[in-house]
């Protein structure tokens, strides 16, 4: 079977991890959003897949490559332009995306699955298909139940007692909702809605295709089975995604790795001296971890590959991407480390470059070097406060 990936967007929310990776890329305890993806449709025999990228095309390319890695097809539909060597997004929209990979090589013949690559599912795509060729649908879409009062974030789907979708809410304010069933982002398409995307130009799935199947009578259904549906469309989405991997509330997944204690995974090559450090589960740790003496990690965490914690720092309930090198004595709490960036899961961020603060937090690749005597004062600054709060 066939399914398309939307992955060209430039996940402005998820700001400032998309600096460094497209949205797809970014990585749940260190996988990318889009390899948990392959592997679903995988499961439920999709074996054709189409890429729609643009913003950093070339990552996503160069990654996943032909699909050989997941015995299955994988191509690329590029929505932008080359200028003067780099890859320019020239969106298309969703549904403007699927016309230029049908414009191309008329490449679905049959019933298709489209997904956003920035959602952790774990629905029964097989059931689904089936539901739409039993009811030879030129369109279905995959809702989800949520509560009354979150019913404003999202696009509200109003069907009648057949599953046969009569209109659509953006967004709508609860008291005014005619329902609770909310649009994913999920559809499963025949050919035959090509007829009704324009040639050029934006066209969008939601707020245009849809709601034109609708005005033209075309058999359209939607339909709410009960899965998980983990939306990564912002930092705070990305922080909560970590910790859920971690405390394996995320459906068929746990961390990969060994289980050197109870709830406490680790990689290979890893220096951790048990009893030289705390650890209080759960807690993840990539590959070639190295944890000094005195270091306190507090789960649910995620430090990953490469990562060296200096003597006597604290981390707690924070996501350290790999490579970070956090100084000695420092404390991070309810962080996110990502390259040169300190991130509050609710968006706000540090540059550690701009901020002259790489002393505190750094790349462990890097050799260390001499601290400044004002580097200096503040380390001692913080080791002193470190052990008043011990003492006491």
């Amino acid at each position: 079977m066939k399914a398309v990936i939307l992955a060209g967007g430039k996940g402005t929310r998820v700001r400032p991890l998309t600096y460094m990776l497209p949205k797809p890329m970014v990585p749940i305890v260190e996988r990318p959003i889009m390899s948990f993806l392959l592997d679903l449709l995988k499961r439920h025999d999709f074996n054709e897949v189409i890429v729609t990228v643009g913003y950093m095309a070339n990552t996503i390319e160069d990654h996943y490559k032909n699909g050989a890695d997941y015995d299955m097809q994988i191509a690329y539909s590029l929505e932008g332009k080359l200028e003067e060597g780099e890859i320019v997004p020239v969106g298309l929209g969703s549904a403007g995306g699927l016309k230029k990979v049908q414009d191309y090589s008329q490449f679905f013949d049959e019933p298709f699955l489209v997904i956003c690559g920035d959602a952790l599912i774990d629905i029964d795509f097989t059931t689904a298909m089936e539901f739409h060729k039993k009811n030879k649908a030129t369109a279905t879409v995959i809702c989800k139940e949520v509560p009354k009062d979150e019913v404003y974030k999202y696009g509200v789907v109003v069907t009648n007692e057949n599953q046969e979708v009569l209109s659509f809410q953006e967004k709508p304010k609860v008291e005014e909702a005619k329902s609770n069933i909310i649009n994913t982002g999920i559809y499963i398409f025949d050919p035959k809605v090509f007829d009704y995307i324009p040639e050029h130009g934006e066209f969008d799935i939601g707020g245009e295709l849809l709601p034109l199947l609708v005005e033209k009578g075309e058999p359209f259904y939607a339909i709410a089975p009960e899965f998980q549906w983990v939306d990564v469309g912002s930092t705070k989405d990305f922080y909560e995604a970590n910790i859920m991997l971690v405390n394996e509330e995320i459906n068929g997944v746990k961390p990969s790795g060994k289980e050197i204690m109870p709830g406490i995974w680790a990689g290979i090559n890893c220096d951790i001296h048990l009893n030289e450090v705390e650890l209080i589960p759960p807690i993840y740790f990539g590959s070639s971890v190295r944890l000094e003496k005195g270091v306190t990690v507090i789960g649910p965490s995620m430090i990953g590959s490469g990562c060296i914690i200096k003597e006597n720092a604290t981390i707690k309930e924070s996501v350290v991407l790999g490579y970070t090198k956090v100084s000695p004595h420092a404390k991070i709490d309810k962080k996110i480390i990502a390259g040169k960036y300190i991130i509050n899961p609710l968006g706000n961020s540090i540059d550690i470059e701009e901020s002259d603060i790489s002393f505190l937090v750094d790349d462990a690749r890097k050799e260390e070097g001499v601290l400044s005597e004002e580097q200096k004062e503040i380390m001692e600054m913080i080791q002193n406060i470190s052990e008043l709060a011990t003492n006491r």
